[in-house]
């Protein structure tokens, strides 16, 4: 007899440890996506249909708490329908609050791509908002066809060649159901509409291709800041190409690398890529990154100047210029570089 109270003890101990680490972890677990994910809880839907679903796509690390702690604090019946933006970071009661007090999502989702960023990037946000990045980035590296007919400035893409550069940099909303196709297509849009006339035939006039323009205008975007300084740093550029010289642009170097260094050493220049213009003359095989208007207007009407050199001084974000590389080399030992 003694020997089974003390079972029936020793099961009620062990009980009550598991009922206060479940009640812990109800208020205290995390789940394992980070990034926003969109829930739809239909109308009818209970408390173990909502965890099944917040389980299955990472929001908890298991339904079990998120239903103990409905249960505990008798929501089972203020869950509201609709579709809700969570993710792992947020902590049950959190979860509870937004579902039980009906904080449902807006139609659509507003973001912003700034000037210069990668294609890459433009995805990690697009993901980061519940849209589909990942199918994006795809289609951005292995366009449709049919894109080279529809928009006039892919017609001269080479083959084999992404979108990169010509997804315009802008502020954007969209449907949270939109597919990659359909966002992809809106930026491609918005190049055409921001492009001016005037600019194609001043391209055409040139000699150019646009992809020439936007590949020089995503050089530029990264290397300056001020809109005067990349029309002069572009008349630099296309005086290198023109005489042969390489571009030894820090940030195609940067491209490469995959780092966001303002100077790079010796040794770093030296990466083998056909992305590198320290060791490769002319342009690159492609943009280097989306660029913005302004920059693409720099590439196309840049500002005459006699300098063939120019740094950046990091603590200042100042554009030095020189004309020889004797005195190029002076700017550099006098501003720390």
């Amino acid at each position: 007899m003694k020997n089974a109270l003390r079972i029936l003890v020793a099961l009620g101990v062990l009980a009550l440890i598991g009922l206060f680490a479940v009640d812990y972890r109800s208020t205290s677990s995390r789940g394992a996506v980070q990034s926003a994910q969109v829930i739809e809880i239909k109308t009818g839907e209970n408390a173990l249909d909502v965890g099944a679903k917040l389980q299955d796509v990472g929001i908890v690390s298991w339904q079990g708490y998120f239903i103990y702690y409905i249960w505990k604090k008798d929501l089972r019946h203020a869950i509201v329908a609709g579709k809700y933006q969570l993710n792992g970071s947020m902590a049950i009661p959190e979860i509870t609050e937004v579902i039980t007090r009906g904080e449902v999502v807006p139609k659509g989702v507003t973001v912003t791509f700034p000037e210069g960023w990668e294609s890459r990037k433009i995805a990690d946000r697009l993901t980061a908002n519940a849209l589909p990045g990942d199918a994006f980035l795809a289609l951005v590296n292995d366009p449709l066809p049919e894109w080279r007919r529809e928009f006039w400035f892919l017609q001269d893409l080479p083959e084999n060649a992404s979108l990169e550069g010509f997804l315009f940099p802008d502020t954007y909303t969209f449907a949270f159901d939109t597919p990659a196709e359909a966002i992809v297509k809106r930026m491609l849009s918005d190049f055409e509409n921001k492009f001016p006339d005037t600019a194609k035939e001043s391209i055409e006039n040139q000699g150019k291709k646009v992809f020439d323009i936007v590949t020089m205008a995503s050089i530029v975007e990264t290397e300056v800041k001020t809109d005067a300084d990349r029309r002069m740093v572009a008349d630099i550029f296309w005086r290198r190409i023109a005489i042969g010289q390489p571009l030894q642009s820090d940030a195609t170097v940067k491209y490469v690398r995959k780092e966001s260094k303002v100077q790079h050493s010796f040794e770093e220049t030296r990466v083998d890529s056909p992305y590198n213009t320290y060791v490769n003359k002319g342009l690159p095989p492609g943009p280097i990154s989306n660029p913005g208007l302004k920059s693409m207007i720099a590439a196309i009407a840049p500002i005459p100047n006699d300098y063939f050199y120019f740094l950046s001084d990091t603590a200042t974000g100042e554009t030095v210029f020189s004309v020889t590389f004797d005195e190029h080399v002076r700017n550099k030992t006098q501003h720390g570089l």
